[in-house]
């Protein structure tokens, strides 16, 4: 199943009114309980689907915010905190006007931390994307002068080798092999190393990889598949990522608030809260 990250365009009055893989083969599977995370190596620490939530996810220690690309949301990110603004495509196409000029007007800001270019891209549908992702990160690190990255995510295996950034020149790259499910109620950490196995096998470097946590779950929608993590799942699941991904660029919650394919959420959990909390304060 293919979860869509919602385009969430969050304007200045909610910002400023809310209120309050490395490893060549997989490694036996950790026991949650025995597991804890060193603190992690990147200060950028993304969180999406806020729907005006500001405080709480700043408090958190979420450094990179998702942001919709108007001047006035960016200006309105509260200090210590940078947008990752959505300019994504499901199939992308290459660098227009309308993209140029966004990207443009937003080079200089220095709450810019990147563009968010495309969710799950599937080269069996998009067989031009590669080329088109291309043209638009190199015109995000041509207009910035390499200071605001480009990022992607990528679900299937079978789209690691023709979205690898030596193809896209795409910055980063998230993987989200969700662990928690009904089929594995315990949550099987080792679909973490299987993944980041197969992407760096695909030619994409350990450097450029974005973890992505998994703080959702499906029990309450009509599909329920994922489940929320516990608190001692979700510590295992962080160990993990950071014996096999242990220099990323930026790490990413997926996610705060609920959409209709995800609920609960991580806002749902204070337990979770606490533990990012800790986790990201070292």
């Amino acid at each position: 199943m293919t979860l869509r990250r919602a385009t969430l365009l969050v304007s200045a009055a909610l910002l400023t009114a809310t209120p309050a893989a490395a490893a060549a083969r997989p490694t036996p599977t950790m026991t949650p309980a025995a597991t804890t995370a060193a603190a992690p190596s990147t200060t950028n620490h993304f969180i999406t689907n806020l729907h005006g939530a500001v405080a709480a996810p700043k408090r958190i220690g979420y450094t990179v915010f998702d942001s919709g690309s108007s001047s006035a949301q960016v200006a309105a990110l509260p200090s210590g905190v940078r947008a990752m603004v959505w300019l994504g495509q499901k199939c992308p196409t290459k660098a227009d006007a309308a993209f140029r000029s966004t990207v443009t007007r937003l080079a200089s800001s220095r709450k810019v931390f990147a563009y968010y270019l495309s969710d799950e891209p599937h080269i069996a549908d998009c067989p031009g994307g590669p080329a088109a992702l291309a043209s638009r990160a190199n015109y995000v690190r041509k207009a910035s002068d390499g200071r605001q990255k480009s990022f992607v995510v990528l679900s299937k295996v079978e789209d690691f080798k023709p979205f690898r950034p030596g193809i896209t020149h795409v910055s980063m790259i998230g993987l989200d092999p969700y662990p928690c499910s009904t089929a594995n109620p315990t949550c099987d950490v080792d679909k973490i190393n299987q993944r980041v196995a197969a992407a760096t096998a695909a030619g994409i470097p350990v450097g450029r990889v974005v973890p992505t946590y998994q703080a959702f779950g499906q029990g309450a929608t009509t599909s329920h598949y994922y489940n929320l993590p516990t608190v001692t799942q979700m510590r295992a699941m962080m160990a993990r990522w950071a014996k096999v991904v242990p220099t990323p660029p930026m790490d990413y919650t997926y996610g705060w608030g609920h959409q209709s394919s995800s609920n609960p959420t991580l806002v749902d959990s204070p337990g979770l809260q606490s533990l990012f909390t800790s986790y990201f304060s070292g």
